[in-house]
């Protein structure tokens, strides 16, 4: 099966694996949360010259359609355990406010699963019940209910044991 390529950029980082994630929390990087800022300067007014048509204008963020790819390198896998890994859109630069979830993917045990008949999370040759070591892509773009977010970080979220990561965004390729 041939896998897409994706270009990483270090300022498109979601989490760099530094630490294992063991409680619910945002995604680190540099021991503090990842925020990725996609531009667009959303909810600013810029006053243009008088020889302008309009005296302003707003200019708004494009949708982007975007991937983040999630490699984990190690992860606990017993009895309940889920992990439930989102990426989270906001127009507020601090993202703790107006949160909006544009993506998420669900590691385990299937019989633990969100959905009915949920299959075990996939697991590489001779890596017993652990997804470790494979890469996951989660699509997603930045715009919900026809809003676009400017600000995107990660969320984990579950019935923890443990699971440490590397995660980054990139935009989806054109075909």
């Amino acid at each position: 099966m041939a896998r897409r390529n994706y270009a990483f950029d270090a300022n498109m980082q979601l989490s760099d694996g530094g630490a294992a994630y063991t409680a619910a929390g945002y995604a680190q990087v540099g021991g503090a949360q990842s925020i990725l800022d996609l531009g667009g300067n959303q909810g600013i007014t810029i006053t243009l010259p008088s020889i302008a048509d309009s005296s302003t204008i707003t200019p708004q963020q494009a949708r982007i359609d975007l991937v983040a790819v999630i490699y984990i390198s190690a992860i606990t896998i017993s009895g309940s355990d889920v992990y439930k890994v989102g990426v989270v859109g906001s127009n507020n630069a601090s993202v703790n406010s107006s949160n909006v979830l544009l993506g998420m993917l669900q590691f385990g045990e299937g019989a633990n699963m969100d959905i009915t008949n949920g299959a075990n999370s996939h697991a590489p040759a001779g890596a017993g019940k652990f997804p470790a070591g494979d890469q996951y892509e989660l699509l997603f773009t930045n715009e919900y209910q026809g809003t676009p977010y400017e600000f995107i970080s990660m969320y984990i979220t579950g019935t923890f044991g443990s699971i440490t990561f590397i995660s980054f965004a990139s935009v989806l390729p054109r075909e």
